[in-house]
């Protein structure tokens, strides 16, 4: 499949391993820091916050900065994956975590069209 998934367009791939939420929105716009807008960015971050920053804080931040990079690049589709189950958690309880991850709070549901 390689790195463009298959797909019949140009794929950038930018990855910061042990990234917490707050520090996304200046690691895109580093990372995108002279380019044009992407046509689509594929955001998969939050994991690393769970049982660090409490849920209700967490998808507050997650729908503000969301919006902003809405307003920031109107034409992007801004696509949000799932937080992925882990086999090991590093911090708090892991059932706990693991039944925060599948509640249905996803910040996407909450954007205006």
């Amino acid at each position: 499949m390689g790195t463009s998934l298959g797909l019949d367009a140009r794929v950038q791939w930018f990855g910061w391993g042990g990234l917490r939420w707050e520090r996304l929105l200046p690691f895109i716009h580093q990372s995108l820091r002279g380019r044009a807008a992407p046509d689509v960015l594929l955001i998969h971050c939050g994991g690393n916050d769970l049982g660090n920053t409490k849920s209700l804080r967490l998808v507050a931040d997650m729908k503000r900065d969301l919006q902003d990079l809405h307003r920031r690049f109107p034409g992007t589709k801004i696509l949000l994956s799932a937080i992925s189950q882990r086999r090991r958690w590093r911090t708090a309880n892991p059932g706990k975590i693991d039944k925060t991850r599948k509640w249905p709070w996803h910040p996407m549901a909450f954007l205006a069209p």
